[in-house]
């Protein structure tokens, strides 16, 4: 394989592993490569993704990138939208946040658990036209736990949140 292709062929390979393109695409690929090839492309295209910082996307980014708004994406996780928003904006105490989320969005959003882990343990993000006070001047953000923001929100379901709160795991 010339070196054009193979680079071609790493940049189909780590978008696919991150959902930006169409299976045809790897198909394609593996026509005009060898097995050990396309075994080394992969590597290097899942190294790729690896190396990428959580920092360049967020969850709802990752979602709209799928086809999906924070709402669709709720009702895949049986999750409200305005929690969802708050995990994005990682506002929930990442201590509190059940693995099985972790699982379930990975899964959905064709993302690796790890860089979920990542991006939701960064600092919170304050939304724009929202002010914090504390003493020191500085931005205050009160996180608030996974539980509490299923029990505030008006919008769950009685079952969605028996879902999530009853499964400790």
């Amino acid at each position: 394989m010339n070196p054009k292709s193979e680079v071609d062929a790493e940049n189909v390979i780590g978008m696919y592993l991150m959902a930006d393109v169409h299976d045809g695409e790897v198909n394609r690929l593996l026509g005009r490569t060898s097995s050990a090839e396309f075994d080394a492309l992969l590597g290097q295209g899942r190294e790729t993704v690896k190396s990428m910082k959580p920092t360049s996307w967020s969850i709802r980014e990752s979602a709209e990138a799928l086809g999906m708004d924070l709402s669709e994406l709720g009702r895949q996780l049986r999750l409200p939208q305005d929690v969802l928003h708050k995990l994005d904006l990682r506002l929930l105490h990442v201590a509190t946040l059940p693995e099985r989320l972790f699982d379930t969005l990975s899964d959905v959003l064709l993302v690796p658990i790890e860089h979920l882990r990542t991006y939701v343990a960064l600092p919170p993000a304050i939304p724009a036209g929202i002010r914090f006070h504390a003493e020191n001047g500085e931005p205050m953000v009160v996180l608030e736990t996974f539980q509490d923001a299923l029990l505030d929100d008006e919008d769950m379901t009685d079952d969605d949140r028996r879902h999530w709160l009853e499964h400790k795991c």
